[in-house]
């Protein structure tokens, strides 16, 4: 009976995680623990373009806390960049192509972590 149990809990535990949306909602804070590990070193800790690596650049890296420059671009043009590298929509080719290193979910966290850090931050659904 508790092994039956058991694995009726497994299977439903396995058919939620794996509803499309289910359990894959985007996450600032993992976001943020992957910005710390592959932007940081040019968009700098707190996302101000001034990392260390960053400085060294002949071009500034963005400033992911720019509410007005961050606000303009939409979610498409910031996967973009994120996925394919700064010559991929005309920009530096200093900034690196992530898409074959991070996977849909960590991307969609990146994205969010940084839409959480402009000021202001972007109004949902605009």
């Amino acid at each position: 009976m508790l092994q039956q149990i058991s694995i009726l809990g497994l299977t439903f535990i396995t058919l939620i995680l794996g509803a499309p949306g289910v359990g894959r909602a985007k996450s600032a804070v993992e976001g943020q623990k992957l910005y710390m590990t592959y932007c940081s070193s040019c968009h700098g800790d707190k996302g101000r373009g001034d990392g260390a690596a960053g400085k060294a650049l002949p071009v500034k890296p963005a400033d992911h806390t720019d509410g007005k420059l961050m606000n303009s671009l939409s979610d498409e043009f910031l996967m973009t960049i994120i996925t394919k590298g700064g010559p991929a929509v005309d920009k530096s080719s200093f900034m690196p192509a992530w898409g074959g290193v991070l996977k849909d979910k960590q991307l969609q966290d990146l994205l969010a972590y940084i839409r959480s850090i402009a000021i202001p931050p972007k109004a949902s659904g605009k």
